[in-house]
């Protein structure tokens, strides 16, 4: 018999739960909070199969659960209630490592199915570690793989960026030990400049697998331009990649990605962001935040992106990076994109390549050069 956890503040669910999963042969332990949750977890480990928590709970909310039960047990299967209009914190459980979110009302049904993949994927993965292990007890095993992953991150980025009038590109590309799955290119495809950033969940070789397949979609755009391609088919290209990730990939692996194109004629810009965060549009004046347009590549099917546009003057800056450059710490407090935003607008002045160096400086010195995620980021400026 299956043991799974529960872990909610309102006893009326709590008991819900216990008595739909005990009717479908589960046995069922119960916690009303996010510390004895994490308690019972640590004391049962050996017997619990899955775990059940609220997203919204006082104290410890559910992504501080998940956080702490992958640190202890990265194989463990965790499903997140979610209520109505909390999609972007369920994504990020998602890329915390959620098995899976549920929404509120639950659907038992539902419930009872998501719970026996949790259950069997947890299986397979506490099967592959001891495989894993057993390969990987050598350093030179790991080094390896390591600088296998490197190689093919560094073979797909550009070898040099285009040299366009009235337009100044610069990048800032650091690799993490862990070999991070960022990627990015600039590329004048005729009409359009053609740009993007993404990011991998994973690391190592099966983040640059996933890269590989990324990057080769993308480099049909300019193929996909000359055969007819126009701005109205931009959201489109992004839910054909959505479906290529989610036929070539593992369950519970995604990307992110920021794809732009500047018309070199009327200098519009035209985007699209996967579940990227937020990048920044600046000049003299304002920063302009570039939000994310749909949710990330490979999770959902049927996804549906949206493009937005934005009239770019001679001056303007557009700044894009990934992740890494936020999550980067300090006494366990992010460098987040308030420091961001303080060091482009501290540095709006100065020419493009200047802002980007002196970005990845002030991430650096605020981390100690601790970056345990890759860091990309480009810059491009319109010329006055």
């Amino acid at each position: 018999m299956s043991t799974v956890l529960v872990i909610d503040d309102e006893t009326t669910i709590l008991e819900n739960i216990r008595f739909n999963l005990e009717m479908e042969n589960y046995n069922v332990i119960t916690a009303s909070n996010g510390e004895d949750g994490l308690n019972i977890f640590r004391e049962k480990i050996n017997i619990i199969d899955a775990v059940i928590t609220d997203m919204k709970m006082p104290k410890l909310t559910g992504i501080d659960v998940l956080r702490e039960i992958k640190k202890i047990m990265p194989e463990m299967g965790v499903l997140i209630l979610t209520g109505h209009g909390d999609i972007e914190n369920a994504i990020q459980t998602m890329k915390d490592g959620a098995f899976e979110y549920l929404k509120k009302p639950l659907n038992v049904d539902q419930l009872s199915l998501v719970i026996s993949k949790a259950i069997e994927k947890k299986n397979l993965l506490l099967e592959n570690t001891k495989i894993q292990k057993k390969l990987l007890d050598q350093n030179t095993y790991l080094r390896g793989l390591h600088d296998s992953a490197e190689k093919i991150l560094l073979n797909l980025l550009p070898k040099k960026l285009p040299e366009l009038e009235g337009v100044r590109f610069s990048v800032e590309y650091k690799s993490s030990e862990a070999v991070g799955g960022d990627m990015y290119d600039i590329c004048d495809i005729g009409d359009y400049l053609c740009f993007y950033v993404f990011d991998v969940s994973n690391h190592g070789i099966l983040a640059a697998v996933i890269a590989v397949i990324l990057k080769s979609f993308l480099q049909n755009i300019e193929y996909n331009y000359r055969q007819g391609i126009n701005k109205r088919r931009f959201p489109e290209i992004v839910a054909d990649l959505n479906n290529e990730v989610l036929i070539n990939t593992a369950e519970n692996v995604f990307a992110t990605l920021f794809l732009g194109f500047l018309d070199k004629k009327t200098n519009v810009l035209y985007y699209v962001s996967a579940g990227h965060v937020t990048q920044f549009l600046f000049n003299d004046e304002k920063i302009v935040p570039l939000n994310s347009t749909g949710t990330v590549l490979g999770a959902f099917e049927d996804a549906v992106y949206t493009c937005s546009v934005h009239q770019l003057s001679p001056g303007d800056k557009v700044v894009l990076f990934s992740d890494g450059i936020l999550e980067v710490s300090k006494d366990d407090i992010i460098f987040g994109y308030k420091n961001v935003e303080k060091n482009l607008l501290a540095n709006h002045e100065k020419p493009i390549d200047v802002i980007t160096k002196e970005l990845l400086k002030a991430s650096a010195e605020y981390s100690n050069s601790d970056f345990f995620d890759d860091v990309t980021i480009v810059g491009m400026e319109l010329l006055k």
